[in-house]
């Protein structure tokens, strides 16, 4: 991965983070819930490999070691993750728990366990992909990467219910699929041609990824609030808000990129650091939606 491709990663990396602050800020501006902290660097990573094992679908190759890398973060950010919900399940400090209680935690069903398993999966495919002459398809990254983005998302507030798990992995793949892989095409494409052939594919398909978030989203969030007071009286209804007004921002920019930056790709008329650049726009409102998002799935929605 060259620096300059790097750039929207790593400073979508901090945007993340950012948006994870503002949904405190909104929801519980008494002080943060350190849980989210392990669990939105674990779900960020997960968005970016399932990008990568889906690069293939437009015309674009990973880099193996690039996925090795991000596989073995995912593992350690799952690992914290699930200590920290021990800590809070036990009602003890992240310090006095034990392995026994964090093991107990783990295997008894925890979203971490699904991640781990998955991101164990990712790590052994990039040695192997190294080491050997064994040749699995990429795509079996983008899968498990995506099994771990569900395990993540229906574990929060709105999976509780029969069909909200559904509502809620569809609005989960679909944002992981727009922001990964076009986070994915940022560190992958390269020149004129690269993006000449990659991004036209990529566009064409994110308008149904992009309808699969709104309506999902939509109907997921209203149904989680008390009410149209409850937007702006609870928590989870203001980052909720503040979500939808970053999506709505993003959508907005997504579109003139389909009006001035699209056309010129095609032609060969951008070079590879200003398809770039466009991408990191996006990226960081993406990043910022994640951030919300992650500060939603750990709020609860009379909070």
């Amino acid at each position: 991965m060259r620096a300059g491709a790097g750039v929207p990663v790593l400073s979508g990396a901090a945007v993340l983070f950012g948006g994870l602050a503002a949904s405190w800020l909104l929801a519980r501006p008494d002080g943060p819930d350190l849980f989210a902290v392990p669990t939105t660097l674990a779900l960020g990573v997960s968005v970016i490999l399932l990008g990568l094992g889906a690069l293939p679908t437009v015309d674009a190759v990973p880099s193996t070691r690039v996925i090795g890398v991000l596989a073995a973060t995912w593992v350690l950010a799952v690992l914290v993750s699930g200590w920290v919900r021990t800590a809070d399940r036990s009602g003890t400090d992240v310090l006095d728990v034990t392995a026994r209680d964090f093991g107990d935690v783990l295997f008894s069903g925890a979203p971490e366990m699904v991640a781990l398993v998955a991101a164990i999966l990712i790590l052994g495919w990039a040695v192997l992909d190294l080491l050997t002459d064994l040749a699995i398809p990429v795509l079996v990254v983008g899968a498990l990467a995506g099994i771990g983005v569900l395990a993540t998302a229906i574990s929060g507030h709105a999976g509780n219910d029969s069909w909200g798990p559904f509502l809620i992995g569809a609005h989960a793949l679909a944002a992981a699929w727009w922001c990964g892989l076009l986070a994915a095409m940022a560190i992958s494409v390269r020149g004129r041609s690269g993006w000449a052939r990659s991004l036209p594919v990529f566009s064409s398909r994110a308008p149904w990824a992009v309808g699969v978030l709104t309506v999902t989203g939509v109907i997921a969030g209203l149904a989680e609030v008390d009410g149209p007071a409850g937007l702006v009286t609870s928590g989870y209804g203001r980052i909720l808000l503040a979500k939808v007004a970053v999506l709505a921002i993003l959508v907005g920019i997504a579109t003139w990129h389909r009006r001035r930056w699209l056309p010129a790709a095609r032609r060969h008329r951008t070079t590879e650091a200003g398809s770039i650049r466009a991408a990191a726009v996006e990226l960081t409102l993406m990043a910022v939606a994640l951030g919300l998002a992650a500060g939603l799935s750990a709020t609860a929605p009379t909070g």
